[in-house]
């Protein structure tokens, strides 16, 4: 009989790690889909149907962090270089 309940013991233990990985493919798969997403060119991530491989592009997240201007309201360029904190009087 012990024999028997190890058995069942094995085949549960293999279930819960097989439903686990199959939960957490599930789970993760939208954390990817959005990661790929932002290094997609807009053209690309628009296509129907979805391309799977593709060439990464980084210039938008390069615009972001290196243009100060698009973290901040829409203003036009001389305000923006007047509105610096050190220039203030």
């Amino acid at each position: 009989m012990a024999a028997v309940e190890s058995n069942r013991s094995r085949f549960f233990n293999k279930f819960a790690i097989v439903v686990v990985l199959i939960l957490t493919v599930i789970y993760l798969t939208p954390l990817y889909w959005i990661g790929s997403t932002a290094f997609k060119p807009r053209s690309v991530a628009t296509t129907v149907p979805p391309t799977v491989f593709f060439k990464p592009e980084v210039t938008p997240f390069v615009k972001l962090f290196t243009k100060r201007v698009q973290l901040r309201k829409a203003v036009s360029k001389e305000k923006y270089e007047k509105a610096k904190w050190y220039e203030r009087s």
